[in-house]
């Protein structure tokens, strides 16, 4: 053998034996996933219960609409999609907005008696209950007697609610417009 081949020979034995230890730990080590920043804070996870596919039923059980609610953006939000009869279709997004400790709503349909068919909420900061309550983002004037709120709240067996009320007395009584529960279910697409 000649002299450059056993330097050649030394420097692949070398090569090989430097090199296993590097490859059996990067095989050996455990792989973990980090966890998000909005998955680990329990403020981000409020509205989690609420994610599926949802059959929504009226106070009677009657079918009414269905729902998708869905965790976006590695859960720091979700949407939610609604579809009914006539047409009707709804389209929120919802988030934890962690400057201000509220909870933000914009609501956007293709038929609601606003001029702007958008609605923005905030999380109602008197709410103790599960889930979240929602109320108009901006706060209404003293002579501005009208209200209304929306509370999403998990039911048992893996059901929530959609609870839409109004008050005409300045928030004093409230009354209930729409009950809509949410319950487990396949949606197919038309």
């Amino acid at each position: 053998m000649n002299k450059y081949s056993s330097w050649l020979l030394a420097l692949v034995a070398v090569m090989s034996i430097a090199w296993v230890p590097f490859h059996n730990s990067e095989s050996t080590r455990p792989r973990t996933t980090a966890v998000t920043p909005c998955v680990a804070d329990s403020n981000y996870q409020r509205l989690a219960f609420w994610v599926g596919d949802w059959e929504v039923v009226d106070s009677v059980g009657t079918h009414y609409a269905t729902q998708r609610v869905h965790a976006v953006l590695e859960a720091c939000a979700i949407t939610a999609e609604w579809s009914s009869g006539g047409g009707y279709k709804g389209m929120g997004l919802s988030a934890f907005d962690a400057r201000t400790g509220e909870w933000r709503q914009m609501f956007i349909a293709n038929q609601l008696p606003t001029p702007t068919g958008v609605e923005l909420r905030k999380s109602d900061p008197l709410y103790r209950g599960p889930g979240v309550r929602f109320i108009p983002l901006l706060d209404p004037t003293t002579t501005q007697l009208k209200r209304s709120r929306v509370t999403i709240m998990p039911l048992g067996d893996h059901r929530a609610l959609q609870l839409f009320e109004d008050s005409s007395d300045g928030g004093q009584t409230w009354h209930t417009v729409f009950k809509a529960e949410h319950r487990p279910g396949v949606i197919t697409e038309p």
